[in-house]
């Protein structure tokens, strides 16, 4: 099968990049094995909002303090501001709402009521200006029975000491009564998709019975797995400002965003290629040729250009063993120390090295395969070398807005 462009991974930097090359009428594909880092996401998408172990308000100007070789550097600020600021009417005409600018960072909740840098957040969830700011006066925090992914005892723990005068409820809902038969469905991902009209209604109603005046109400992301009309619906019927807590992952708007960016990606005319794995890259005098994958098997993928963006070490784009890191579809050339003392730190929340371990580039985003750059593939997301999202709070950032530099990238080659 023959494309104009082919992408390796459909996560967020897989989809991004997908999106801008189908709006330009590109005929584009997208190779993904499945799971991806987005139904990880808690509905925050994080810029940089880390740097040194110190929070980060304004990640524009932290850019320069990055390593020399982090994608941000290389793409320059004022790439990554004017990209940046395009991301939000993307994600809106795909049918993803959000708040926030790269201008400035704000704050939403983690699942445990800790406050966390973002850039841009989903409809829905709380946001606060600074990390110090009370958001609500008095706080409803809302469970539900059985549920086992929710931690209303951390929660009103760190709102308190923010001043927040907090109580907690928990709801039976009738309607789930089947899924308690086993504590494993008991789910965010199961329970949202049990969400339907007159379970909305029951919740509100039971929300509206118990909430007080002046509560803000805050429950579990579970509700709207597909899009966001069940969480404006539910936001309708209670009485109440209400607001959505990330729950741990397998997150529900993870799994909203993963949708509705794919079937946005189709409706423009994109080819998502579900299921499959790409097992190596047929490489020629320094191009790529064709991708052999496991269910096409000898009918193999071509395309003019080629995107890697399959994810770090957890997402199988970076392989390692007992002696070395790769990468394993192209084997292409990768930064990593040769000490395997020096992968980790012994403290487990420390910054971990490994997490910076990735596919060198240039300054233009091609690997290079023993040292001779492979002219029309590019490397976008947590695959890149010298970019640690863990550290630094920027995945989101770093693969939406390297999906879209290496796309107009391979428009241009």
């Amino acid at each position: 099968m023959k494309f104009d462009y082919i992408i390796i991974g459909g996560g967020l930097c897989g989809l991004s990049a997908g999106i801008r090359l189908a709006e330009q009428g590109k005929k584009t594909a997208v190779v993904s094995s499945g799971q991806s880092a987005l139904h990880f996401f808690a509905g925050s998408f994080g810029l940089i909002g880390k740097n040194g172990g110190k929070t980060v308000l304004n990640p524009l100007e932290e850019i320069d303090c990055l390593p020399e070789r982090h994608p941000y550097r290389l793409m320059g600020k004022e790439r990554v501001k004017r990209l940046a600021t395009e991301v939000p009417a993307m994600l809106q005409k795909a049918g993803i709402t959000v708040t926030g600018s790269a201008e400035a960072n704000h704050f939403t909740l983690t699942p445990f009521g800790k406050p966390r840098p973002s850039w841009l957040t989903l409809n829905g969830l709380p946001t606060f200006s600074k990390p110090d700011e009370k958001p609500f006066e008095k706080a409803l925090i809302v469970s539900i029975k059985g549920f086992l992914e929710s931690y209303p005892a951390f929660m009103v723990e760190n709102l308190e000491k923010k001043g927040v005068c907090c109580r907690v409820e928990t709801i039976y809902l009738e309607r789930l009564t089947h899924l308690r038969e086993s504590n494993f469905d008991m789910r965010a991902a199961s329970i949202a998709k049990q969400m339907d009209r007159a379970t909305i209604e029951e919740f509100a109603s039971k929300i509206n019975s118990c909430a007080g005046k002046d509560e803000s109400v805050l429950i579990p992301a579970v509700i709207g797995i597909n899009d966001e009309r069940e969480l404006d619906r539910m936001r309708e019927m209670v009485n109440n400002p209400l607001y959505c807590v990330p729950t741990i992952p397998v997150s529900v708007p993870g799994l909203r965003a993963q949708h509705i960016l794919q079937h946005y990606f189709e409706k423009l005319g994109g080819t998502y290629i579900l299921g499959d794995r790409v097992e190596k890259g047929i490489i020629e005098d320094g191009m790529v040729k064709a991708l052999v994958t496991t269910n096409f098997g000898e009918d193999h993928l071509h395309a003019d250009a080629f995107i890697l963006a399959s994810g770090n070490i957890f997402g199988e784009g970076i392989k390692s063993n007992p002696h070395d890191f790769y990468e394993p579809v192209f084997g292409l050339d990768v930064n990593y120390s040769s000490n395997r003392d020096e992968w980790y730190a012994f403290n487990f929340f420390d910054a971990q090295p490994y997490m910076e371990y990735g596919v060198e580039i240039d300054n233009d985003f091609h690997p290079s395969l023993k040292g001779i750059k492979i002219k029309n593939l590019f490397v976008a997301g947590s695959t890149l070398a010298h970019c640690n999202s863990l550290k630094e709070d920027s995945g989101a950032g770093t693969a939406i807005l390297t999906g879209l530099h290496t796309a107009d990238l391979a428009m241009n080659i």
